[in-house]
């Protein structure tokens, strides 16, 4: 077994497409790491051959239940060739609200890598109703960001107006991630009316979400971002502000910036309130 998992991830490192159909294969193995091992190599070699036997893996696996191996089914799906053959089922799976928070979750980040517009109502309906999951419906306003939906556009800046009116009375890590996502989601779709909402949450008592509004303050290259910009790089009370603050600068001037070795939005946030 262990032979077997080095095999398929040194085959996904020198990207050896003459060994695809051993791969493909393996996605059916009794043992569920070869079986997840096989599925992340094909991602990383983007077979298109393998995605119709993914698919074929997942439409057996069981949404009621949070699995890891079919976390990355879904993702794997969002990066393959071809893998928007998959975005109907998925839709499917995604609507039915028994499945797992965690799964639809998932769906959800796989509509925005593939772009699939023919999810928005269905995005809509989780992302603004106060009974889902946190998680899920910030992963559903990422992704109707991604799919610049015009629709999403009031109701997103509805949800940061409500925000405001009921600070403190929401649980603090809910209203933070609610507040990132929506904000991400704006900037996402290049709405330069998002601005001055990026101003106020630069202003937060909080300091992930003035880390986060000060990341998307250098994503829109806005120059008119450069004197609060300047003060945060100065005078923030967190130094990961202040560094956040100096890098959007250099972006909104055009200057190259070192990428950092860190984890994407989604990532970076801590295990959300469910």
């Amino acid at each position: 077994m262990g032979m077997k998992i080095i095999l398929l991830k040194t085959i996904g490192d020198l990207d050896l497409k003459e060994n695809k159909e051993t791969i493909i294969s393996l996605f059916e193995d009794s043992n569920e790491d070869v079986a997840k091992q096989a599925v992340t190599s094909a991602k990383k070699m983007k077979l298109a051959e393998a995605t119709n036997p993914l698919l074929e893996k997942v439409k057996k696996e069981d949404f009621t239940k949070n699995s890891n191996s079919l976390s990355l089914y879904i993702s794997a799906l969002g990066e393959l060739p071809e893998g928007k053959t998959a975005a109907p089922f998925l839709e499917t799976k995604f609507r039915e609200k028994f499945n797992n928070a965690d799964m639809r979750g998932q769906i959800a980040l796989y509509f925005g890598s593939v772009l699939y517009a023919d999810a928005e109502s269905a995005l809509m309906e989780v992302a603004f109703d106060e009974i889902q999951p946190t998680t899920l419906r910030c992963y559903s306003m990422n992704t109707l960001g991604k799919l610049k939906s015009e629709t999403a556009k009031p109701k997103l800046y509805e949800l940061l107006d409500s925000l405001k009116k009921t600070a403190g009375k929401l649980d603090a890590k809910k209203a933070q991630s609610l507040k990132i996502y929506a904000i991400g989601a704006l900037v996402t779709m290049g709405d330069k009316e998002v601005f001055q909402e990026l101003n106020e949450f630069a202003r937060d008592d909080d300091s992930m979400v003035r880390l986060r509004a000060i990341e998307f303050m250098g994503n829109l290259k806005d120059p008119k971002a450069l004197e609060l910009l300047e003060y945060k790089r100065d005078r923030d009370p967190s130094p990961k502000v202040q560094k956040a603050a100096k890098k959007a600068i250099d972006q909104i001037n055009g200057k190259e910036t070192v990428p950092d070795e860190e984890k994407s939005t989604e990532e970076k946030l801590e295990e959300e309130p469910k």
